[in-house]
């Protein structure tokens, strides 16, 4: 079992992501857990800083990826959160791949609560019923206790894996995460 710690407004977790599509594209023996990397940005969101980032866009173009960003950095829980109650109605990796793709490839600012609507709804849950859920704080037990779980193993960052007693951080080669 492999598993992953990440928060879809992380552009590393994103390569990640799709690095581990690559080296196992039907998922098997793969277990996505949420981490909230940055809880200190307000639900509104704050302005992006400009520049940097080259290195990782050229990661993500190796991947055969444009990586878009919002002008925006936003407040991942709320996602996190969608993508839980997603897991409970056997809809995560659905809205899993269309958060991730929504967030870095669309630029889209998933803390924009039409924005995580629209993209609930298109993984074809009730959004409505989610977003309500979201504001009751469903979600967040799961979010807290995977955290914690990082904590204990060491981890503070995106993406992270567990593979079988080895903890490896960062973005990770395609070969690592097939387990060879």
């Amino acid at each position: 079992m492999l598993t992953v710690w990440s928060d879809y407004a992380c552009p590393f977790a994103f390569l990640g992501h799709l690095r581990l599509r690559t080296a196992r594209p039907d998922g098997a023996g793969v277990e996505w857990r949420p981490f909230e990397l940055h809880p200190e940005i307000p639900f509104g969101g704050v302005v992006r800083p400009r520049g940097g980032g080259r290195g990782l866009r050229a990661l993500v173009e190796a991947e055969g990826v444009t990586l878009r960003a919002s002008d925006r950095v936003w407040n991942s829980r709320p996602a996190l959160q969608a993508a839980e109650i997603a897991r409970g109605e056997g809809r995560f990796e659905v809205l899993h791949t269309r958060l991730f793709a929504g967030a870095w490839e669309e630029g889209l600012d998933l803390g924009r609560p039409e924005v995580l609507r629209d993209l609930v709804g298109e993984a074809g849950l009730d959004a409505d019923a989610v977003i309500d859920a979201i504001r009751a704080g469903e979600g967040v037990d799961a979010i807290v206790s995977s955290i914690e779980e990082a904590f204990a193993l060491g981890i503070t960052g995106t993406p992270s894996y567990r593979i079988g007693g080895s903890v490896l951080r960062g973005v990770q080669e395609v070969e690592v995460l097939r387990g060879r």
